[in-house]
């Protein structure tokens, strides 16, 4: 399967494109997952997003890089896979990505990311240490991950 990662700035993104993430978003956390929680949550004009596209541009996967000034930190949120992408390598190809481009920036060398509990062992794998108690967010079991650069 050829794919494509693409970084944007928000308002680099195009209508269509903010649609399909927002639906990808939508499908994978909310419909598969079950989770009611509010996606949309005034992050995305100040993130990075991270697109992996098919060769005519389908979705596939997506992830948002975002500078949290207060905890001195990068993080990492909304990673997902369509459910087509599962199972193919992806994902290690999106976190590669995702480190490749905040070492780039290079403003903090602490990363953060909130781990579904399931997926602990997968982020362990980039060298992420889970921190703190787990917690319910949106009926689904999560952990704080975080690793230094």
């Amino acid at each position: 399967m050829q794919v494509d990662f693409r970084w944007c700035k928000f308002q680099q993104l195009q209508l269509l494109e903010l649609h399909s993430i927002f639906a990808l978003r939508q499908q994978v956390f909310i419909v598969e997952q079950q989770s009611i929680y509010t996606d949309i949550d005034g992050q995305d004009p100040a993130s990075w997003h991270l697109l992996l596209e098919t060769a005519d541009k389908v979705l596939l996967g997506y992830a948002r890089l975002r500078a949290d000034r207060a905890l001195g930190c990068y993080k990492f949120e909304r990673i997902l896979l369509a459910e087509p992408a599962r199972g193919t390598g992806l994902a290690g190809q999106l976190m590669q990505q995702l480190l490749d481009k905040a070492a780039q920036l290079g403003e903090y060398r602490l990363l953060k990311l909130s781990a579904q509990n399931h997926l602990q062992g997968f982020y362990a794998k980039w060298d992420f240490v889970a921190m703190g108690q787990e917690y319910d967010d949106g009926g689904i079991l999560h952990r704080d991950m975080q690793r230094v650069l």
